[in-house]
C-alpha cells in the first residue's frame, strides 16, 4: 500500500478528482510563454513595427551622401539611440526618458566645456606659442596645410601638461557624479550613462586642441535631436496610443487576470490535495498567475506619475484612472493571499502524519501544522489528532467538497463582477472618439447587476451557505458537546475558514473596486479634452530608489542604507556617544558619517568608477600614445569600463557574461549584414537599406519582449550590430575623416578588443577589494526577518489595543460600508509593500549572487532561497493575519483577547526573541546557540497550559461555547487570524534551522537528551 494510500485510509472520494493527463501541447505551447504570446498578439506586433520602422529610417538617414556630411562621424548615434531607446511606450514617458537623455548630454558637455575654459587659462602660453610656430613653419609651402595641422592636433603636438591636468580633474569630478547617481537613483541610470559619454568624449579630445573647441559634441547632439524626431513622429502618426488609453487597457488586462486567479480556485478545490504540491502544473499556474498579477500591478504603479502630463481625449482623467490603484492594490493583496491556499493545504498534507496541536490553542481543539524538532508532548497530540480525524472522517480531503459546495455561488458571483468590470473599462476606453454613452450606459448596468448578485451571494454566504463547511463535522460537535470527545480535530476545519475569510475579504475588494469605477462611469458619461498637470510628481519619482528595472541588467536599485527597518532607524541610539549639541560635536559627527560612507558598497563603487575612468583616459593625453588611442578608439574601452563597473562582484560577472556574449554575437550579425549588403566595396545604400531592415526586425523583436535578464546581452548585440554597419558605411563613405578605423572586419575585431580591455579594466578595480553580493544577501535577509519582526509587532498591538483603526472605519461613499468595510491603515499598507519590494529585491540578489562562483567553497544558495521562502511564506501569513484583524468584529476581538493563547504576552515575548536571535545571527554571522532554540509550537502549549489551569470545572461550558463560536460567522474571521499567526511561527521555527544551517549553532551536550526524558516525565495529554 502506498503512503497516500495508508494517509486516505481505503475511501475514495468521488467528489475530488485528480489532475488529468495534460493534452497534447502544439507547436506554440512548445515555445517559452513569452514567445508564443507575443508572437501571436497584433499588439505585441505593433510595438515592434514602430520600433524598427524607427530604427530603419534613422539608418537610412545616413545614406545620402549630404545628410551624413550634415550629421558628421558620428552620425550613427541616431542608430544607436534607437536600439537603447526604441519608441515604444507613449508619447509623454518617451518625451520623459529622452529628456533625461539630453540633459545628461548636456550636463556632460556643460562640465565639459568648463574644464576646456579652465583648461585654456592654466595653458602655458609660451610653450604653446612656440609649438604654434614650430607647426607653421613645418606646413609652409604645403598644399594642404590644415591637414598636417590636423595632424599634429591628434599626433599630440598640443599637450599641455597643465591643460591636461585641469581637464583630468573635471573628468573625474563628473564621474564622481555621474556615479553617485547611478548609485543612488537608479531610475536615472540612462542620464548616468549618457552624461558619462559625453564627458569621456570631450575630455579625451579636448586636450588635443591648442584652442577653444566648445562645438566636439556638436554631431552627436545632431544625431540625437534627429532620433528624438523620428520617434516622436512615428509615436504620434503609426500607431499612436496616448498613455491614458494605454493605462485602462492594463487595467482591464489586471482584472482579467484577476479574474483567472478566482477562477482557478475552482480547479484547486476540486483537486486531490495531494497534487497540488510545489512543482505540480496546478502549483506552478497559481504561482505564475500571482506572479502576473504583481508583475502587470507594478507596471502601472510604475506609469501613474505620468498620468497627468498629456493633452489627451476621453471619458476619464489622469485622477480617474488613479482612483482604481488603491483598491487594484488592495485587491491584489487579497487575492494573492487567497491563491496562497494551494500552499496552505501542502503544508497541512505535509505534517499529515505529524498534525500539531496548534489550532488546540485557538479553542481547546485539535489542530494542524508541525514545526522542526517537535517535542514529545507535541508529537502525542499529532497522533492523537491523525486519529481522530481519520475516525470522523474529516480529513482536508474530506472536507474539500464542503467547501467547494459552500463557496461555488461566491466565487462566481465575483468572476461575473470582475467580468463585467473589464467590459464596462473596455467600453470606456475603446469608445473615446465615439458619441454618446448608450455603449457605456448599457455595461454600467451590467455592472450594477452583477454587483447586486455579489452582494446576495455575500448575504447568502453570510447566513446560510457558510454552514455547509460545519456539516461534515456534525458527528464531532455532537460527540464533543457531550463530553465523549476530550479535543475535537478541527484542523481541516480552520483551513475552510481561511479559504473563505479570504474569499469574503476578495469579494469585499471586488465591491469597493467597483464602487469607485461605477461612481466614475457616471461621472463622466461624455469624452472631453484633457489638460496636462501634476509635473510636481516627476521630482519624486526621479529620486525614488526602486522599480525601474534596474536588477535585471545589474544595477543594485536598493542601496544598503535603504533596508534598515523605520521602527529600529527611529529608536536605535549609538552606543558610543550621545547626540552631538555644540558646533565641534556636529561638525565631528559629519565628519563620522562620511568616513562610514566611505566604506559603504555604493561609496567604493564611485571611488572605483573615478579611478577606471581616469587610468584609461590617460592614454588619450600623453604624447606617446594620444595617436594610437585617437586612431584605434580608445574611448570605447573607457566607456565599455564604465558600463561594466557595478557595487557588487556579483553583477559585475553577470554583466561581463551578458555584454561579451551580446557584443560577440552582435560583431558576427553586424559582419554577416555589412558584407551581405556591401560585398567587398564600401556599400551599395540600397543593398544596405534592405539587409539592415532584414536584420532589425527579429532583433527588435528581442529587444521588446526577451526576458529581463537577457535584456542586456540583446542591447549589447543590438549595440555592436549598429557600430559595425554604421562606422563601417561612415568610414567607408564620409570624406575628411583622420584615421578611419576601417570597414566590416575591421571595425568587429577593433570593437571586440576594445570590450575586452574595458572588460579587464574594471575587473582588476573590482578586485581591489571585491565587494561581495553574498554579504549583501546575508545582511538584507537579516534586514527583512527584522521588518517581519516589526509588522508582527505592529499588528499584534492593533489587535491588542482597544481603541485601534479597526475599530473605526473609515465612512465609504454610497452609504456601502457593509461591504467595502474597514480598509488597513496607510502605514500599514506601507509597510507590507516595503518588504514584500525588499523580499523581491533579494530575489534578484540572491540568483545574481551565484555569479561569483565557489572560489572559497560552495554558496548555500539552497539555504538563502529556503529562506527567502519563508520571509514571503511569513509575510503572506501576516497578510492573512492583517486581513482577518481588518474583518472582524470589534466586540469579538475584544471579548476573545484573554481566551487567545496566540496573545499570551509570555508567547509574545518568545516570538519577538526569536525574530532577534535570528536576525542577529545572520547579521553578524555568530552562530547560534542549541539552548536557545524555542519551539514556538511548544512554548505556546505550555503558555496556554498556564493560562487553562484550573479551568476544568468549566469544561461543559466551554464546549458549549465552542459550538456557538463555530457557528458563528464572525469566528471564521478570529480563526483565519489565529491560523495566520500558527503559521507565521511554523515558518519562522524552519527559518532557525536553515540560519543554524548557515551560521552553525554551538552544542550544548546532553541537552536534546535530557529535554526528551523532562519532556516524557511531565508530559499530561
Amino acid at each position: 500500500m502506498s503512503v497516500r494510500e495508508k494517509v486516505n485510509g481505503d475511501r475514495a472520494t468521488p467528489s475530488v478528482k485528480s489532475t488529468s493527463p495534460p493534452p497534447a501541447s502544439s507547436f506554440w505551447d512548445r515555445l517559452p510563454p513569452w514567445l508564443s504570446k507575443n508572437l501571436r498578439s497584433w499588439k505585441s506586433w505593433k510595438l515592434v513595427l514602430r520600433c524598427w520602422v524607427a530604427s530603419w529610417v534613422s539608418f537610412v538617414i545616413m545614406l545620402p551622401n549630404k545628410s551624413l556630411a550634415t550629421l558628421g562621424n558620428t552620425a550613427f548615434f541616431s542608430f544607436i539611440l534607437s536600439i537603447i531607446v526604441p519608441p515604444n511606450m507613449p508619447v509623454q514617458i518617451f518625451m520623459f526618458l529622452v529628456t533625461t537623455i539630453v540633459s545628461g548630454l548636456a550636463l556632460g558637455w556643460a562640465l565639459s566645456c568648463a574644464g576646456m575654459a579652465a583648461a585654456l587659462a592654466a595653458r602655458d602660453k609660451t610653450l604653446l606659442k612656440q609649438t604654434l610656430q614650430k607647426t607653421a613653419e613645418s606646413t609652409a609651402g604645403l598644399a594642404n596645410p590644415d591637414a598636417l595641422f590636423q595632424d599634429a592636433i591628434f599626433n599630440g603636438e598640443f599637450l599641455d601638461t597643465r591643460s591636461t591636468v585641469v581637464f583630468g580633474v573635471f573628468l573625474g569630478f563628473g564621474c564622481f557624479l555621474f556615479s553617485f547617481i547611478r548609485a543612488y537613483a537608479p531610475k536615472l541610470t540612462v542620464m548616468s550613462v549618457f552624461g558619462t559619454i559625453a564627458l569621456d568624449i570631450f575630455c579625451s579630445f579636448g586636450p588635443l586642441f591648442p584652442f577653444a573647441q566648445y562645438t566636439l559634441l556638436n554631431s552627436l547632439l545632431t544625431s540625437v535631436a534627429c532620433y528624438i524626431g523620428i520617434a516622436l513622429i512615428l509615436i504620434i502618426i503609426l500607431f499612436p496610443e496616448s498613455l491614458n488609453h494605454s493605462y485602462l487597457s492594463s487595467s482591464a488586462e489586471l482584472l482579467d487576470k484577476f479574474k483567472g486567479i478566482l477562477a482557478l480556485q475552482e480547479d484547486v478545490l476540486s483537486t486531490d490535495p495531494h497534487e497540488v504540491g510545489p512543482g505540480s502544473p496546478l502549483a506552478t499556474k497559481v504561482t505564475m498567475a500571482r506572479v502576473g498579477t504583481i508583475q502587470q500591478l507594478q507596471q502601472l504603479m510604475s506609469q501613474k506619475q505620468f498620468l497627468n502630463l498629456e493633452l489627451s481625449w476621453g471619458r476619464w482623467n489622469g485622477d480617474d484612472i488613479k482612483d482604481m490603484l488603491e483598491p487594484m492594490q488592495m485587491l491584489t493583496t487579497r487575492l494573492g493571499a487567497l491563491s496562497g491556499f494551494a500552499g496552505t493545504m501542502t503544508r497541512s498534507l505535509s505534517s499529515a502524519q505529524s498534525q500539531s496541536e496548534e489550532t488546540a490553542s485557538v479553542s481547546d481543539s485539535g489542530s494542524s501544522g508541525t514545526a522542526v524538532d517537535d517535542t514529545f508532548l507535541l508529537r502525542q497530540f499529532r497522533e492523537r489528532n491523525s486519529a481522530a480525524e481519520e475516525e470522523y472522517r474529516v480529513r482536508l480531503v474530506d472536507v474539500l467538497p464542503s467547501l467547494r459546495e459552500a463557496t461555488a455561488d461566491l466565487r462566481n458571483a465575483g468572476v461575473a463582477a470582475l467580468s463585467s468590470l473589464k467590459a464596462l473599462i473596455e467600453a470606456v476606453n475603446m469608445n473615446r472618439y465615439k458619441r454618446g454613452s448608450t455603449l457605456q450606459d448599457t455595461r454600467l448596468a451590467e455592472v450594477d447587476k452583477a454587483l447586486s448578485a455579489l452582494r446576495a451571494a455575500i448575504e447568502d454566504f453570510k447566513v446560510n451557505r457558510r454552514l455547509i463547511l460545519l456539516q461534515p463535522y456534525q458527528s464531532v460537535l455532537d460527540q464533543g458537546e457531550t463530553g465523549a470527545l476530550n479535543r475535537a480535530p478541527l484542523r481541516a476545519l480552520y483551513i475552510s475558514y481561511v479559504f473563505s475569510a479570504n474569499l469574503v475579504a476578495v469579494s469585499h475588494g471586488i465591491f469597493s473596486l467597483a464602487e469607485v469605477v461605477s461612481e466614475t462611469a457616471r461621472k463622466r458619461p461624455r469624452a472631453r479634452l484633457w489638460a496636462p498637470k501634476g509635473l510636481r510628481a516627476i521630482g519624486k519619482l526621479l529620486c525614488s530608489g526602486r522599480g525601474g528595472g534596474e536588477e535585471a541588467v545589474g544595477e543594485d536599485p536598493q542601496p544598503e542604507q535603504a533596508v534598515e527597518s523605520e521602527e529600529k532607524r527611529e529608536y536605535k541610539r549609538d552606543p558610543d556617544s550621545r547626540p552631538p549639541h555644540n558646533m565641534l560635536q556636529k561638525v565631528a559627527n559629519s565628519i563620522h558619517a562620511l568616513y562610514k560612507w566611505g566604506k559603504t558598497p555604493e561609496a567604493l563603487f564611485t571611488f572605483r568608477y573615478v579611478v577606471v575612468t581616469i587610468a584609461l583616459w590617460i592614454p588619450s593625453v600623453v604624447k606617446s600614445s594620444a595617436h594610437f588611442a585617437y586612431a584605434e578608439r580608445g574611448v570605447w574601452a573607457l566607456i565599455m569600463a564604465q558600463t561594466t563597473m557595478n557595487i557588487y562582484a556579483s553583477d559585475q560577472v553577470y554583466n561581463y557574461v551578458m555584454r561579451l556574449g551580446g557584443t560577440f554575437v552582435g560583431a558576427v550579425l553586424g559582419m554577416l549584414c555589412w558584407y551581405i549588403g556591401a560585398g567587398h566595396g564600401h556599400g551599395n545604400p540600397y543593398g544596405l537599406a534592405a539587409i539592415v531592415a532584414v536584420f532589425l526586425l527579429p532583433l527588435f523583436f528581442l529587444r521588446q519582449f526577451a526576458p529581463p535578464q537577457y535584456a542586456i546581452a540583446v542591447l549589447m548585440a543590438g549595440v555592436t550590430f549598429v557600430l559595425v554597419v554604421g562606422y563601417s558605411w561612415i568610414d567607408g563613405n564620409l570624406p575628411g575623416i583622420f584615421q578611419n578605423v576601417g570597414i566590416g572586419w575591421n571595425v568587429a575585431w577593433r570593437r571586440w578588443v576594445l570590450v575586452m580591455i574595458g572588460s579587464a579594466a574594471s575587473f582588476i578595480l573590482m578586485m581591489f577589494p571585491p565587494k561581495s553580493g553574498r554579504k549583501a544577501v546575508r545582511l538584507r535577509n537579516a534586514s527583512v526577518i527584522s521588518g517581519i519582526s516589526y509588522l508582527y509587532s505592529h499588528l499584534t498591538s492593533l489587535w491588542l489595543s482597544a481603541d485601534g483603526p479597526f475599530d473605526h472605519p473609515p465612512e465609504a461613499k454610497g452609504g456601502s460600508s457593509t461591504y467595502a468595510r474597514q480598509k488597513w491603515p496607510a502605514e500599514l499598507r506601507a509597510k507590507f509593500i516595503a518588504i514584500a519590494e525588499q523580499i523581491q529585491d533579494l530575489r534578484v540578489r540572491t540568483a545574481m549572487s551565484k555569479w561569483e562562483g565557489s572560489i572559497r567553497g560552495a554558496w548555500a544558495s539552497e539555504n538563502y532561497n529556503r529562506l527567502l521562502e519563508l520571509e514571503s511564506d511569513m509575510l503572506s501569513s501576516l497578510i492573512l493575519l492583517g486581513g482577518a484583524l481588518s474583518n472582524m468584529d470589534p466586540d469579538l476581538r475584544k471579548a476573545t483577547l484573554p481566551h487567545t493563547h496566540v496573545l499570551n504576552p509570555h508567547f509574545i515575548s518568545d516570538v519577538i526573541s526569536m525574530f532577534f536571535l535570528i536576525s542577529q545571527s545572520l547579521r553578524t554571522g555568530e552562530p547560534l546557540h542549541q539552548a536557545q532554540y524555542k519551539n514556538l509550537s511548544d512554548r505556546l502549549h505550555y503558555h496556554g497550559s498556564w493560562a487553562t489551569a484550573g479551568a476544568n470545572v468549566e469544561a461543559n461550558a466551554r464546549r458549549t461555547k465552542l459550538k456557538q463560536s463555530l457557528t458563528s460567522y464572525e469566528y471564521m474571521f478570529y480563526a483565519t487570524a489565529v491560523v495566520g499567526v500558527l503559521q507565521m511561527i511554523k515558518c519562522l521555527n524552519e527559518a532557525r534551522t536553515v540560519v543554524a544551517d548557515l551560521c552553525g549553532e554551538v552544542p550544548l551536550e546532553g541537552f536534546e537528551r535530557w529535554r526528551e526524558e523532562y519532556d516524557r516525565a511531565h508530559a499530561s495529554v
